[in-house]
């Protein structure tokens, strides 16, 4: 579950800090290996004691050979798992068609949310109402098997009771609700973002194809056809979707957290599959599957600016408001977080597979292999685009700014909005620190004060404060498990989907509906069941996927069920 920490008071420097240090957590990849994650999606103490066991044999690591030290090295090959019948819906024609037309109902219903949703009575959640209804009557089979439940009014919670209730359940996640599209985009789309359009070359056109009714029709279609067929599960399934998730899930996908903890207690699901920015495609040669085993933190700071107003004929020093906040963003510009490849990066593991299993040159594997080369390799490979080197460390973002009400008068009040993706070794707390320790020299040697993190002074004008805004700090996601029994079960799966893929870690950059999940279990995995080449548009113009996409999906969320019968979890 998401945790917020104390915001740290500002101590006094007399310049700003060098950049610190990137936390022992990041993540990466080699260029041809990251860019299909990129592409696609566009657009604690326990860690540190595992850095330490880390540190401990990265001397000692052969270079020659593939990295054996846990953490770093590459997962395990797992042999593909297949177990009870095994189903294609690629080789159905007429299933194909159902398919298509399922996805494409739900696509037509526009389930926009907004940041400005305050409840489940806001008037515009009710097209989710719509969404269920479709639901009840595309899967009536479902709606009768599966106990149904309604959380927090619009979230859906869909469990198929298994036959052993000793057993924790496995938990698919997709969320209902989509980004809104920008009616000033509209022209712009090839067919219209609602219309669900399925052009000659197999694409499905709309709002919500890839992000992510795929992922939500794909496992309520799996379902379906294991009861067609008769199944009964051993272990309990459900369907966890929240109504929110892309305005924070605090208004359904959290209560829902809430429901499931507080029925199967801590800890008490076996596994937890999620949305994610990593899906199969071949790199290197080789056909790799990326698991999202970490997400990123987030959160956003708000610097504000407090100066005598009066008429700008007579400004009342070489800098407005606007001025002193325009070199507070300088400043924070001048002193980012470093990008870095490290021990415990889920990116590194990708490195390492990469160097296990694609056609790479000697002398590269060689390096990948190297703990001394890895700094290096990580700053090489930050530069050479800024989409790596957000997979790289915490990334800063100025994305909002205000100030002054009239040309002719001083501004009273400047503001800016400054949005951090934190890295999956460091904190919000660490995130905080660092930005109070760049601004505060800066506003000292402007004669000005500095109020950081709710420091109230006497005076009321020439300050400068600093806040964490709102609710918005979300710590890095624990680190998932790329061995045992439940790595086990994806990875073979996946294996049996994709003969020869490697499986292989990955990471989130952006945030899912699973920061409220992490009191259920450890094994959290965010995965797209699709070629990265198959989806494109998310949160975009021309949101697409296409058709074998979709049945991939299916068929491997069928997979996955069947093969948790006889299966064994920790």
């Amino acid at each position: 579950m998401s945790q917020r920490t104390a915001a740290p008071a500002a101590g006094r420097t007399s310049a700003p800090p060098p950049p610190p240090s990137s936390p022992p957590r990041s993540r990466l990849t080699p260029l041809l290996f990251l860019l299909p994650v990129a592409l696609s999606f566009l657009l604690s103490q326990q860690r540190i004691d595992q850095v330490r066991d880390w540190a401990t044999g990265l001397s000692k690591a052969d270079v020659s050979g593939p990295l054996s030290l846990k953490g770093v090295s590459c997962p395990a090959e797992v042999a593909p798992l297949n177990v009870g019948l095994d189903w294609r819906p690629e080789d159905d024609a007429a299933y194909k068609q159902l398919a298509i037309e399922r996805l494409q109902g739900a696509i037509r219903i526009p389930t926009e949310t907004f940041d400005d949703m305050v409840g489940p009575d806001d008037p515009r959640f009710a097209i989710i109402g719509d969404l269920h209804a479709y639901f009840e009557r595309t899967f009536p089979r479902v709606w009768a098997t599966l106990d149904v439940e309604k959380v927090a009014r619009w979230g859906l919670v869909l469990t198929w009771k298994g036959r052993d209730e000793s057993l924790k359940p496995v938990v698919l996640m997709a969320h209902q609700d989509v980004v809104p599209v920008n009616p000033s985009t509209v022209s712009h789309w090839t067919h219209p973002p609602y219309s669900a359009h399925l052009d000659e070359q197999g694409w499905i056109w709309g709002r919500g194809s890839g992000d992510c009714k795929n992922t939500l029709v794909g496992a309520l279609s799996a379902i379906d056809k294991l009861i067609e067929e008769g199944f009964t599960p051993t272990r309990s399934i459900i369907i966890s979707s929240g109504a929110d998730e892309e305005v924070g899930g605090r208004r359904t996908a959290l209560p829902i957290a809430h429901a499931l903890e507080a029925r199967y207690g801590r800890d008490g699901i076996a596994l937890i599959i999620d949305e994610g920015s990593g899906g199969v495609d071949t790199v290197f040669g080789v056909p790799f599957a990326r698991f999202g085993t970490a997400e990123k933190g987030a959160v956003s700071a708000h610097v504000e600016v407090f100066t005598p107003g009066g008429h700008s004929s007579v400004p009342l020093g070489a800098h407005t408001g606007i001025g002193i906040l325009a070199r507070c963003i300088v400043a924070l510009e001048d002193h980012l977080f470093p990008p870095g490849l490290r021990a415990g990066s889920p990116m590194l593991q990708q490195l390492q597979c990469a160097a296990d299993h694609g056609h790479v040159s000697d002398a590269w594997r060689k390096r990948a292999r190297d703990p001394k080369q890895w700094e290096s390799l990580g700053l090489e490979l930050a530069k050479k685009n800024p989409i790596f080197r957000a997979f790289l460390g915490t990334t800063q973002a100025v994305d909002l700014i205000d100030g002054g009400i009239k040309l002719n008068a001083l501004p009273e009040y400047s503001s800016a909005f400054i949005n951090y993706r934190i890295d999956f070794q460091s904190s919000v707390n660490e995130t905080l620190e660092h930005i109070a320790a760049v601004l505060e020299p800066v506003v000292t040697a402007l004669g000005l004060t500095f109020a950081p993190f709710g420091a109230h002074p006497e005076i009321e004008n020439n300050v400068v404060r600093l806040s964490q805004f709102g609710t918005s700090g979300i710590e890095p996601a624990p680190l998932t498990p790329t061995e045992g029994p439940v790595w086990d079960l994806i990875a073979g799966t996946t294996r049996h989907i994709w003969p020869g893929a490697v499986v292989a870690p990955s990471g989130m950059i952006a945030n899912t509906d699973t920061k409220h999940t992490w009191n259920l279990t450890s094994n959290i995995y965010r995965f797209v069941p699709a070629s990265t080449e198959q989806i494109k548009g998310y949160h975009t113009v021309n949101e697409r996927m296409h058709v074998d996409a979709h049945i991939s999906s299916i068929r491997f969320f069928y997979k996955l069920l069947r093969n948790t019968e006889g299966w064994q979890a920790e």
